[in-house]
């Protein structure tokens, strides 16, 4: 379980590290040449925390219901 939770946690973190490269801006770009998108901010990063929260939850949850059933 241990080994699961430490894969999730690596995979949970690349995945963040390639959205904020993904979500860059491109140096050099130009000032004027039309409107920008709305910024990614900290609002996006606590979303994708409380979902991962949620679910390592659930996974407790889930075995400690299945060890008790196998009682």
């Amino acid at each position: 379980m241990k080994k699961q939770l430490l894969q999730s946690a690596v995979l949970l973190g690349c995945m963040l590290l390639t959205a904020t490269f993904i979500f860059a801006k491109i140096p050099g770009n130009g000032g004027g040449s039309g409107p920008s998108g709305a910024p990614i901010d900290g609002g996006l990063s606590l979303l994708i925390g409380a979902g991962a929260s949620y679910g390592i939850k659930k996974l407790y949850k889930n075995k400690a219901k299945k060890e008790e059933d196998a009682k």
